[in-house]
């Protein structure tokens, strides 16, 4: 989200000179170090990503910053490929980057002819590279040893230790530690600690900042103190009754810290946090943000009407804006802790929503009719809190989409909190009014008000100033908390990089460390626990599969005491204070995709063993297998000429085949197979498979041939937005030619 246009690229910081500049988060784009492949094959893959996905989606190549969909490092092929929510090593069927460009969901603005669609030959280059992939450790994984669960409270023991006695109780820990385990690198790391300690400091009522303090070798266990932050315990325990990770580790020491500090669990993860606290409604009840706008004046000591009326109010209006589709006002005031900048957004640009008509009001006979608001406010240490509303003043959790909106984050939704600190990363963003030159040099204008808008509306320079001032004044605070200010990932601000984090799907290592164990041990683990959901999910880690963040969060409280010594604590509701929070689902309609898995019946196989393939989704499908054998030769499997009903029913699993049908699989030769499973929502024709229900199974010749004569869900290219080709276009919701896509691999001796 922004109030501001225009964001200008970042120079480095340089504390003296911060007036001077107008600068984002972002690197200058000849200041990138983007690392060129050797490889040939991962260079044309680094050629094809640059040409069709570099200018929304890597950082010194963006089009319009900040990257879209806080993905900012597309070419970074090191990266993307050891983040199974991108790319699953040597599966191309898999992974979500093969499978956007498969449903025409990427590159988007393909899909409005402004730019050139993946060829059926760069699509097959980018699955050669990903097929090569060979499962690598990442070069962290490799320097660092292993920070258990009962190592960290062991940590927070000796430091409790250390602290003055007056201080332990409210002393408590944001971890990180389970992200260290799972190979983040360490500019990733440095990136979320301070990105924790920028939030903690976004959601405090206290004059001094919280400094970044870390109390372990590995510098991934920050602390803090509730006083500090001006938090009660209170504040605490809504933190934790929904808090989904809770568990005991093995250890005496745990119980030592959670008895010195009075509470059951004096930590929770850094991810989860700033997923979730830095959107309402855990972000609205800790700043104890009010329900309406005209409470939050109140609470704050500013009276906007009589700011406006007083003319002490300076407005800056403009036709343009990075996150309005329409005209756009801006307005400052000065409250007890520095500035308080609201804006008035409109639906339309025309009669009295039209900002050049009407400049004045909101009320009166030359008002305008705006249809809500957002706004930006120091708070005392100097950093900024959030408040979005409608024109009546009720308070918003997202603002409406026809309106404002957020294309950097993967709801398009301007969401309060987060979407804010995305844009702002910095701090206040340079505007230009275009409303005073026109208005005061229009002689149809009454003299009143060519008169008022000379009062309300400063020069440029007047308007330079105050943004200057109020933009150091956020950095300052920055700084005096041990921050940079200028410090993103892949010019992703801070604090969204680590929800960001939260938000992608787990594959074996992360999901491991969240447990608290290697990959190794993780497994060995899933494969002696007797329970069906740890069956589900060693089989989909170990196939090759990813997890959704939802559904690993809702089984992680369920599963821990099965694969590990560790022990669920239940918070639910804690002391009352359970309120609900945001949650990383989001409807079909949003998000173009939904979850859709498979299994194969075991995990090793051998010549002439018989496999039974299970499916299962979170919305009523269609679903269909492809089996790609080892020589590349496919076929349909299902539906088939025995079982044509090829409807998935949502949260039921569909085994194929059934106990009743009148066939089986069984694996005639040594080597892996590849079964590629796609479930569409509407029953279409998917990846160009009719099946011939003639044949037994439909053979589809070899795969790779078969994908580039026929690419997927073939499209016309939608009619160009009337607007400029940077203008924001908004997402379309219907459900038509969704298909979610999975797929396995089976090694067969």
């Amino acid at each position: 989200m922004t109030l501001f246009p225009n964001r200008a690229l970042a120079a480095p910081l340089v504390a003296a000179a911060i007036a001077a500049t107008a600068g984002s988060g972002a690197l200058a784009q000849d200041a990138v170090d983007i690392p060129t492949p050797a490889d040939p094959v991962a260079q044309t893959a680094f050629d094809i990503l640059d040409r069709h996905c570099a200018r929304c989606h890597q950082d010194g190549r963006l089009d319009n910053t900040p990257p879209k969909g806080d993905f900012g490092n597309v070419l970074f092929l090191d990266q993307i490929a050891a983040n199974p929510a991108y790319v699953v090593s040597g599966s191309p069927d898999g992974s979500k980057l093969i499978q956007l460009i498969q449903n025409s969901e990427m590159p988007r603005d393909a899909n409005y002819g402004l730019a050139d669609p993946v060829s059926d030959d760069e699509l097959a280059s980018l699955r050669t590279w990903i097929a090569q992939l060979g499962e690598t450790e990442s070069a962290a994984c490799a320097q660092r040893d292993f920070v258990t669960p009962v190592d960290m409270v062991a940590a927070m023991a000796a430091d409790i230790d250390k602290l003055q006695s007056a201080r332990v109780a409210d002393t408590r820990y944001i971890t990180l530690t389970h992200l260290y385990n799972a190979c983040a690198d360490d500019q990733e790391m440095e990136v979320y600690r301070q990105g924790t300690v920028k939030l903690l400091n976004s959601l405090s009522q206290v004059a001094d900042p919280v400094r970044l303090t870390t109390i372990d070798d590995a510098g991934t266990i920050i602390r803090f103190n509730l006083k500090d932050l001006g938090w009660t315990t209170d504040d605490w325990r809504s933190v934790l009754a929904s808090y989904p990770y809770a568990m005991r580790p093995d250890s005496q020491m745990f119980d030592l810290v959670a008895s010195a500090t009075f509470t059951p669990l004096p930590y929770v993860r850094g991810d989860w946090f700033a997923f979730t606290a830095a959107q309402p409604p855990l972000y609205d009840r800790l700043l104890k943000l009010p329900d309406t706008f005209q409470g939050l004046q109140a609470q704050l000591g500013v009276d906007v009407d009589a700011g406006i009326n007083n003319f002490t109010a300076k407005r800056a209006g403009f036709q343009k804006s990075g996150v309005s589709r329409n005209n756009r006002l801006i307005e400052r005031h000065t409250i007890a802790s520095g500035y308080f900048w609201t804006s008035y957004d409109f639906a339309g640009n025309r009669a009295r929503q039209s900002l050049f008509e009407h400049p004045l009001g909101p009320e009166g006979p030359d008002g305008f009719d705006h249809d809500g608001g957002e706004t930006i406010y120091s708070l005392p240490n100097g950093f900024q809190a959030y408040y979005l509303n409608a024109a009546d003043g009720a308070k918003l959790i997202k603002g409406p989409t026809d309106i404002v909106q957020d294309n950097t984050r993967r709801d398009p939704a301007v969401t309060n909190g987060i979407s804010c600190m995305g844009c702002h990363a910095d701090g206040m963003r340079f505007a230009k009014d275009d409303v005073r030159e026109h208005v005061v040099n229009d002689r149809t204008f009454p003299r009143g008000v060519r008169e008022a808008v000379e009062a309300l509306y400063p020069t440029h320079d007047e308007m330079d100033a105050l943004l200057t001032a109020d933009k150091q004044r956020f950095q300052n605070a920055m700084l005096a908390a041990g921050l940079d200010p200028t410090l993103t990932y892949h010019d992703v601000e801070m604090i969204n990089a680590l929800a960001n984090r939260y938000e992608n799907a787990l594959g074996l290592r992360l999901g491991a460390a969240e447990f608290g164990q290697d990959p190794d041990t993780f497994v060995a683990s899933l494969g002696s626990a007797a329970t069906a959901d740890a069956i589900r999910l060693n089989k989909r880690l170990q196939q090759g599969g990813v997890v959704p963040r939802d559904s690993f969060e809702n089984q992680f409280v369920h599963l821990v005491e099965f694969v590990s010594d560790h022990i669920a604590i239940d918070l639910t509701g804690i002391g009352g204070h359970a309120i609900p929070v945001a949650t990383v689902h989001r409807p079909v309609e949003a998000s173009r995709d939904f979850d859709l898995s498979l299994i194969a019946s075991d995990l090793a196989y051998r010549v002439g063993d018989e496999v039974v393939f299970t499916a299962r989704s979170d919305r009523d499908c269609y679903l269909q297998l492809v089996n790609v054998d080892s020589h590349g030769r496919a076929s349909v499997i299902f539906p088939n000429q025995f079982q044509r009903d090829n409807f998935l029913p949502a949260n039921r699993d569909l085994d194929v085949p059934s106990v009743s049908a009148p066939f089986l699989f069984r694996f005639a030769d040594p080597g892996t197979e590849t079964v590629i499973a796609t479930c569409s929502l509407d029953n279409i024709q998917v990846d160009g498979v009719a099946v011939d229900y003639a044949q037994v199974f439909t053979d589809l010749g070899d795969y790779e041939q078969h994908v580039r004569k026929t690419r997927a869900i073939q499209v016309e290219a939608r009619k160009p937005p009337v607007t400029s080709p940077t203008a924001v276009v908004p997402p379309d919701f219907n459900t038509a030619g969704v298909v979610a896509r999975t797929a396995i691999r089976i090694e067969v001796r």
